[in-house]
C-alpha cells in the first residue's frame, strides 16, 4: 500500500481513537516514519475529523525535543493522514510491559524530566495534553523520550474553539485528574501534572494501570518497595485530589524530579 502517492507501508503498529498508525517508508527519502490515518468510518463524524485536523496542524507548528514532530499531512483516498517520527522502541508501556525486573528509578527519572519539558512547552501554547499515559510516551532511541497523540488536547487560544461537550469521555481513567473526570471541559496544565504522576507511580511500581483513586492511595516502603522514598512524596504531590495542592507548573514538577533522581543516585 501507498499512502499519498508517497509512504509506503511496511507494518500496522498500532491502532488509537481516531485512526490507525503504520510504520511506513518516505520513498522520495527512504527515511522510515509512522503515519496516523483517520478511520474511515470516522471520517464522517465532523467533530472527530476536526481533532484530528487540528491534531496534525498544532504538532507541526510545535518544536521541541520532548514533543514527536509531524513531517507531513495529506490525503489517503478521501481520508486524512499525518507522518510523524518514527519511534525505533515503541512505547514506554511497552518498556514497563516487557522487562522482568523493576526499571531503574534514574532511567524513569530521565524520561520524566524529558516530558515534562516537553509539557511545559505545550503548556507556555496554552495547550493541555488531557491523555498523558505511557502509552502516549515514545521511546524514539535510547534514552531519549517524546509525547505524542495529542487528539483529544484542550487548546486555549483563539486558533481553536474546544470541541468538547458534557458527557464526553476523554483521557485514560488512572491517568486522569479527578477534575477532568467530572467534566473534560475542566482539564487543566495541572490535570497534565496527574498524570504525570500517575505516569511516575506506573513506571517505577511495574503495575500496568494505576488505580482510579490514585490519590487516596498510601505509597510507603512497605507496600510499594520499588518506589524511592523522594519519587513517593512526589507521585503523592502531583496526584494530589485538589489541583491547587499539585504542582504549580510542568517545570516545578522538572525541579522537584531532578532533585530526587539526585538524591537516588546518591
Amino acid at each position: 500500500m501507498l499512502f499519498g502517492g508517497r509512504y509506503a507501508c511496511r507494518a500496522h503498529i498500532g491502532s488509537g481513537g481516531a485512526g490507525d498508525v503504520y510504520e511506513v517508508e518516505d520513498t522520495r527519502t527512504g527515511v522510515v516514519r509512522a503515519l496516523k490515518l483517520l478511520y474511515e468510518t470516522r471520517f464522517s463524524v465532523n467533530v472527530v475529523r476536526q481533532r484530528f485536523f487540528d491534531e496534525a496542524r498544532m504538532m507541526a507548528k510545535m518544536e521541541h525535543p520532548g514533543v514527536v514532530p509531524v513531517y507531513d499531512v495529506a490525503m489517503h483516498r478521501d481520508r486524512p493522514f499525518f507522518v510523524m517520527e518514527f519511534a525505533k522502541l515503541g512505547t514506554v508501556q511497552s518498556w514497563a510491559g516487557t522487562t522482568n525486573e523493576p526499571l531503574n528509578p534514574l532511567s524513569v527519572g530521565r524520561m520524566v524530566l524529558q516530558i515534562l519539558d516537553g509539557l511545559a512547552y505545550a503548556h507556555d501554547w496554552r495547550i493541555v495534553h488531557r491523555d498523558v499515559k505511557p502509552d502516549n510516551i515514545l521511546i524514539v532511541e535510547e534514552g531519549r523520550f517524546k509525547l505524542a497523540d495529542f487528539g483529544v488536547a484542550k487548546y486555549d487560544n483563539d486558533a481553536r474553539v474546544d470541541l468538547t461537550s458534557t458527557g464526553d469521555h476523554l483521557g485514560t481513567l488512572g491517568f486522569m485528574a479527578p477534575e477532568q473526570r467530572i467534566d473534560p471541559r475542566n482539564a487543566t496544565a495541572l490535570s497534565d501534572i496527574y498524570g504525570m504522576g500517575a505516569v511516575l507511580f506506573t513506571t517505577l511500581s511495574l503495575v500496568p494501570q494505576p488505580p482510579t483513586e490514585l490519590y487516596r492511595m498510601e505509597i510507603t516502603p512497605e507496600s510499594h518497595p520499588l518506589i524511592p522514598d523522594k519519587f513517593a512524596e512526589i507521585i503523592r504531590r502531583a496526584t494530589s485530589a485538589r489541583p491547587s495542592d499539585r504542582y504549580r507548573s510542568a517545570r516545578e514538577m522538572r525541579e522537584a524530579v531532578q532533585w530526587a533522581a539526585v538524591t537516588v543516585e546518591s
